[in-house]
């Protein structure tokens, strides 16, 4: 019975989880009676005294408590414990789960730590109540599932505590309004998918119309039989092209055989009727899910609940440190405070009128040891007979760009590349358009300057190339098809992720060492459901990065390698025309694309 509901149950989780959106509070509830009630179907399963799914259950307790807070953990604690109680008729557990998940999501926000010691202290003090060998198995079960969930890395919490809209510091309206967005998003992306579910409970495919015209243009054009299926009969054959598409809708399949009347007897063409209706659906299919109107709005909303994580959070030991800071400098502060920000940190504070002898390159390095970052000289303003002191960190990279290109038809290149700097990150930008010459350079320009002015209105890279790609896909005029190269560096701490759609590879050279930065994926402008792929680096000074287009390295890059192996450092720019040039060589007169370096040396 447990096994049965679980499976029907999945009905729902399992296109939850397919969803880019993060599931609600019922669908979550929904979640954890499931996998209760799963673990309750598998508690026969035993090691002596021992029960798998009673550890299972305290992992999915402590999941669930540090991700969904005090009550999360409660929740899950009383259905796991009330499923496992009455299968293993084990009294008791249901207020052991419960108190232990309670008390682990409330300390949970401090750290994963404390929510483990929560549980395993709240587990021993059952089996002094109880007394009983089945209390130290959940005692010892317990302590087990809390080293398992002490050995999961920081990161994938973090990942998951974000994946769900649940980040560190976030108060209660933020939560809620990111909450709020995730809801509207998927509301949003569900109105094209009920709306044809209607039209398929009516008898209606989506697309019909255009279907049946395909299959007009493919299959019946040159038949003999056209005026008479065409002439008079025109409804009762449009009719019967319906009933077929509708068939190959829900069945996935059509066969000749399974032709709705008169063409299963009349059509003298049938196997290639059947061939042009599915070539026809297909075709309508891919148009429909591309031309969906709702599907940006959806990636903009879920785009703005993922940035809602990105709050100002305080760091009160920081600010601790910089008040002392601050009164050992001979500055009377009322109130100090260090935030933290995208990784940014700043330092506000207030203070009474001080004295020019204070030197503010002196505090200003005493406060950037206190906080553990460089913060420039700070900017004073005196408002109400009191100063603001607002320091804010400085970069600690900077980047030394040089580029050169070369056209295949020796008069424009159809690569188009663009830089621009915002909130300290850098973003580079290299674009390949389909061809060659002035209508390759016009796609590739188009397309990254579209791309561009998405990321800098603060739009995620991944939803900027969603929307650019749909752009793409609705034109109808031409086909419009362009590789992204994307490098973003974080100039405070040197990460930097390089985002690619079709593009080649690119070269990341460390003390003399190259890597290889690869990540195959689609172009932007053929599928709907293209997206980036994304490569993590951590970059030093000294390095340096090269971003190449598909002509300059074509099938080969033995002389990009040698290149970079020969590099002592020095100018970007004559590192940028010694690849090119040494393309030209390796290459000759074989190279029939338009080719683009892009060199960067981290300073």
């Amino acid at each position: 019975g447990g096994a049965a509901y679980f499976l029907a149950r999945a009905l729902v989780i399992v296109p939850m989880l397919r969803r880019p959106a993060v599931p609600d509070g019922e669908e979550a509830l929904v979640l954890a009676a499931a996998v209760s009630v799963l673990l309750s179907s598998a508690a026969s399963w035993t090691i002596y005294v021992f029960v798998p799914a009673r550890m299972a259950a305290a992992l999915t307790i402590l999941l669930c408590a540090y991700l969904f807070a005090g009550t999360g953990g409660g929740a899950a604690g009383v259905l796991c414990g009330a499923a496992l109680e009455i299968v293993c008729r084990t009294p008791g557990l249901t207020c052991c789960f419960a108190l232990g998940g309670l008390l682990g999501g409330t300390c949970g926000r401090r750290g994963r730590w404390l929510t483990a010691l929560c549980m395993a202290v709240t587990a021993g003090l059952y089996p002094l109540l109880a007394q009983t060998n089945t209390s130290v198995a959940v005692f010892a079960e317990t302590c087990l599932a809390c080293a398992v969930f002490c050995a999961v890395p920081h990161s994938f919490l973090q990942s998951l505590r974000r994946r769900i809209g649940l980040s560190v510091g976030e108060n209660a309206a933020a939560a809620a309004l990111r909450s709020r967005l995730h809801t509207a998003s998927r509301t949003v992306s569900d109105i094209a998918p009920r709306l044809a579910a209607q039209q398929v409970r009516q008898g209606i495919v989506p697309g019909t119309k255009r279907m049946t015209q395909r299959v007009q243009t493919l299959a019946c054009g040159d038949c003999t039989q056209y005026a008479q299926c065409w002439g008079p009969d025109e409804t009762r054959t449009r009719s019967a092209l319906a009933d077929g598409f509708l068939l190959l809708h829900r069945r996935e399949y059509l066969s000749p055989e399974s032709l709705p009347a008169p063409l299963d007897t009349r059509c003298v063409r049938r196997n290639m009727l059947v061939a042009a209706c599915v070539q026809a659906y297909e075709e309508t299919a891919q148009a429909v899910r591309t031309a969906d109107p709702f599907a940006v709005a959806s990636d903009l909303l879920e785009d703005a609940a993922g940035q809602c994580g990105e709050l100002c959070s305080v760091l009160p030991r920081e600010s601790a440190a910089a008040q002392q800071v601050f009164r050992a400098g001979g500055v009377a502060v009322h109130s100090v405070s260090c935030t933290v920000q995208r990784g940014r940190k700043q330092l506000t504070a207030r203070s009474e009128p001080f004295a020019e002898t204070v030197s503010k390159r002196a505090l200003t390095d005493a406060l950037s040891r206190a906080c553990g970052c460089a913060f420039s000289l700070p900017a004073v303003t005196a408002s109400g007979g009191l100063f603001t002191w607002r320091f804010v960190q400085t970069v600690q990279f900077r980047l030394r760009t040089g580029t050169a290109q070369s056209a295949a038809d020796g008069r424009i290149c159809g690569d188009y590349f663009l830089t621009f700097a915002r909130d300290g990150r850098q973003t580079l930008i290299l674009c390949d358009g389909m061809g060659v010459g002035a209508p390759a350079a016009a796609d590739a320009q188009a397309a990254a300057e579209i791309f561009a002015s998405l990321l800098q209105a603060d739009v995620g890279a991944d939803c900027a190339f969603r929307t650019l790609n749909g752009a793409l896909l609705l034109r109808e005029d031409v086909e419009s098809v362009a590789t992204l190269d994307v490098v973003s560096v974080d100039l405070y701490t040197g990460e930097a992720t390089f985002s690619k759609a079709g593009a080649a590879a690119s070269y990341v050279l460390h003390k003399g060492k190259t890597d290889r930065v690869e990540a195959p994926c689609m172009p932007a402008g053929i599928l709907p459901d293209a997206a980036l792929a994304h490569v993590t680096r951590t970059l030093h000074r000294g390095d340096v990065f090269v971003l190449v287009s598909d002509g300059a390295c074509a099938l080969r890059d033995d002389h990009i390698l040698a290149a970079l192996a020969s590099f002592q450092g020095g100018s970007a720019q004559k590192l940028a025309e010694d690849i090119l040039e040494r393309s030209r060589k390796a290459h000759g007169r074989t190279r029939a694309d338009d080719s683009t370096v892009l060199a960067v040396v981290v300073e």
